[in-house]
């Protein structure tokens, strides 16, 4: 079966998006692109680092779905778990 976008980690899809998003000149694919699709997956989990604090707005929306879990608890445990490759 072949490999599709939802097969890779979060923060390749993401280092991905945000290369398709300029769409340069080199492929992603190529062997000598490496030090930009680095730089590429480094400022995804820097967004990612970023975002790991929800808003107050997102723990009540989250906490109005999760009765007996903390909203904040389950995010960050997503986020630390998408930070390590998983």
């Amino acid at each position: 079966m072949p490999m599709t976008d939802k097969d890779l980690p979060p923060l390749e899809r993401a280092a991905r998006a945000m290369y398709a998003n300029i769409q340069p000149d080199w492929d992603w694919d190529d062997p000598d692109a490496e030090p930009l699709r680095k730089m590429y997956r480094d400022n995804a989990r820097i967004a990612f680092i970023a975002i790991m604090e929800p808003s107050a707005a997102m723990i009540s929306k989250g906490n109005n779905q999760l009765e007996s879990l903390s909203c904040l608890a389950v995010w960050q445990a997503m986020i630390a778990a998408m930070l390590h490759g998983q």
